[in-house]
């Protein structure tokens, strides 16, 4: 058999030219990887995430217990994915292609699972509504040696230029610790957050507040305030409008099983009556300062007291926000698009404030009730500066209320309203303060306790619990209480 010698050298010199070219992608390859992970080590590693709106791991300190126990590891795992090299770039290009693969119909997409049933649905609201309570006419109410004219509640707001911003930032809260969310539905460049709610923790938050009034008997008056949610006052067209459960009727649940020594304040209603105006973020879970004023005027209805008109107040606002939801969407291109802007009002009667660090109640800082300086991801800062385990409010009000406000962040906002009716304010955030309710309330003298939740945090066990210990968990040490 003839061998054809020319054939054979050019299949050789094929084949050799292959294997150095897969050796020459792999060691391109190698190569990048190890210039890579080098350049991750050695340049500078940032702290915050600017396009996803979040801190970012950092490199965990080493011990031998958490080396045995895998933490050390882990934590060196986190901080590298955090921290890699241009993941900034990767992770908008993620957010890019994810976007492009979603299904959009009418302007509208979701991101997430939607609500279904599961057996333990609340039972839907009578006709009418369960939270009827008693209340008095609004006065206008005296602030020292001021007087506030008098004029109806206003829905309007005046133009005033915004404040420059100081170089420190508020506490930061990622607004996802724990709480029930079904999805995110993302309509005409709005983010809504989806309800699932249940039967089963509308009664555990029921028992929860109920166990309040027991608490402190006849002498402190308790209030509870549900609010809905953005989603929950939303025309959506009729094809959509079954996309997320009924709020209403999970609030109507709740007050239903209120004990009779507890008021209820129907925020609902006055949030329904404004649902055209600028209530609720775009790409944030938060509501807006208007749609907190609106609720703290329920409120101080409910407490018997007057409050100031919308009109009054000297406002500021905060251009650029794009918030949580904006994160939780990969950066969705349609809320990019349609940012937020935060409206603030500056607190109208003299006070001297002071706030707590998580995890020390034996030392407190002056501080004030709005932070103007807040800006970009912190906008919502604004609003008491963000989530302090405790912050007290002493005002020259001297009308012989005191109250303690226990919230999560959507209490935030219309804690710098309500204080204002008060001689003294203590905002307690149910996720980071460490004291005992009884034991504040008792020695402090207080007389009333409002507490507030967004309805997805009513229904979330993880809160309920949290508001729950307040009334037996104990602090090792004195608290420090500031004595002006």
């Amino acid at each position: 058999m003839k061998i054809d010698k020319h054939a054979y050298g050019e299949d050789y010199s094929k084949n050799r030219n292959e294997k150095i070219v897969k050796i020459a992608s792999v060691a391109v390859c190698l190569l990048l990887i190890f210039v890579i992970g080098i350049l991750a080590w050695v340049l500078p590693q940032p702290t915050y995430s600017e396009y996803e709106k979040r801190d970012l791991n950092q490199m965990p300190e080493f011990s031998l217990e958490s080396l045995f126990k895998g933490e050390y590891t882990l934590g060196i795992e986190l901080a590298y994915a955090d921290t890699f090299t241009f993941r900034e770039s990767f992770v908008k290009l993620q957010s890019w292609m994810e976007d492009m693969r979603g299904i959009h119909i009418d302007g509208a997409q979701i991101y997430g699972p939607v609500p279904g049933t599961t057996g333990d649905e609340i039972p839907p609201a009578s006709s009418e509504s369960s939270s009827e309570q008693e209340s008095e006419p609004s006065v206008n109410p005296s602030s020292g040696s001021e007087s506030i004219p008098e004029n109806p509640v206003s829905s309007e707001s005046s133009s005033v230029p915004e404040t420059s911003s100081e170089p420190e930032q508020p506490v930061v809260d990622d607004g996802e610790q724990g709480e029930t969310v079904a999805g995110i539905f993302v309509y005409k460049g709005i983010a809504f957050e989806l309800f699932g709610g249940s039967k089963s923790a509308a009664e555990y938050y029921a028992s929860v507040v109920n166990k309040y009034g027991d608490a402190f008997g006849s002498g402190v008056q308790v209030y509870n305030m549900v609010i809905p949610k953005h989603a929950e006052l939303y025309d959506f067209p009729r094809k959509y409008q079954n996309i997320s459960n009924s709020e209403k009727d999970s609030i109507d649940y709740i007050y239903s099983m209120l004990d009779s020594d507890v008021k209820t304040v129907d925020a609902y209603s006055v949030l329904a009556a404004h649902k055209d105006e600028y209530l609720y973020f775009n790409t944030d879970h938060h509501w807006t300062g208007l749609g907190a004023y609106y609720a703290y005027t329920a409120f101080m209805d409910a407490a018997g007291l007057s409050y100031y008109d919308y009109d009054y107040y000297t406002k500021h606002t905060i251009e650029g926000f794009l918030g949580t939801l904006y994160s939780g969407t990969n950066m969705a291109k349609a809320l990019e698009e349609n940012p937020d802007s935060v409206e603030w009002c500056e607190f109208p009667v003299a006070n001297k404030t002071y706030q707590y660090n998580k995890g020390d109640l034996q030392n407190y800082f002056s501080s004030s009730v709005m932070h103007g300086y807040a800006s970009g991801p912190y906008s919502y800062g604004v609003f008491l500066g963000g989530d302090y385990p405790l912050t007290i409010i002493k005002t020259n009000v001297n009308n012989g209320r005191k109250l303690v406000i226990i919230k999560e962040s959507y209490g935030n906002a219309p804690a710098t309203f309500i204080a204002a009716g008060f001689e003294e304010t203590y905002v307690v955030d149910e996720r980071y303060y460490d004291g005992n309710l009884v034991e504040l309330v008792e020695s402090r003298g207080i007389t009333d306790v409002l507490i507030i939740n967004n309805c997805a945090a009513a229904n979330t066990k993880f809160h309920i619990a949290n508001i729950e210990s307040l009334l037996t968990q104990s602090y090792s040490g004195a608290i420090a209480y500031p004595e002006d």
